[in-house]
């Protein structure tokens, strides 16, 4: 269901409906939301954004990680970003790329039997244009863990070419905090 929503969000931002085909659609997803809602849960027992066994955890709010190898230090992954993510001349927007950051090195930070943690600062600098369409690599890496403390870094290539880099900060969270 989630891949193939994030390929119905892809196919939808690349698209130009008429006005029929439009109203068609929105009356769909009226119908569709309509059936959805009695089905609702606590957030707890959602299964969007806490799938581990599925490509982007199960969700499509940012671009799907695939991870290729890694440990509770560091991770080698996959990214693509689709249409859906496009910011204008076939370039990813500034936008979903510190997101896609927060997805990854949010992860990392919290592997290894973790205590969970919030990302308290989370700072990116643009080096290239972060094409949309073609398989960019990932990679991302604890530089230290200091008491509740952990500092990560991560970067996004295209072939050679660095596109972006990031470095975040991330606080665990106290007993009985949200």
């Amino acid at each position: 269901m989630i891949g193939s929503l994030r390929t119905f969000l892809d196919t939808l931002a690349a698209a130009a409906p008429d006005a029929g085909s439009a109203m068609e659609l929105a009356d769909g997803l009226d119908r569709w939301t309509a059936m959805l809602e009695p089905m609702a849960v606590p957030e707890r027992e959602r299964p969007y954004g806490r799938r581990n066994d599925v490509v982007g955890r199960g969700q499509v709010t940012s671009p799907a990680l695939t991870v290729d190898a890694g440990d509770e230090m560091a991770i080698v992954g996959r990214v693509r970003f689709g249409d859906y993510f496009l910011g204008g001349n076939m370039a990813a927007h500034g936008g979903t790329i510190p997101l896609f950051f927060d997805e990854l090195l949010g992860r990392l930070a919290q592997s290894g039997g973790r205590t969970p943690c919030r990302t308290a600062y989370l700072h990116t600098d643009f080096r290239s244009i972060t094409p949309i369409g073609p398989e960019l690599t990932v990679r991302g890496w604890v530089v230290e863990e200091v008491g509740r403390k952990r500092v990560l870094r991560g970067t996004i290539h295209h072939g050679d070419v660095l596109c972006a880099e990031a470095e975040g900060l991330f606080v665990e969270l106290k007993p009985g905090q949200p």
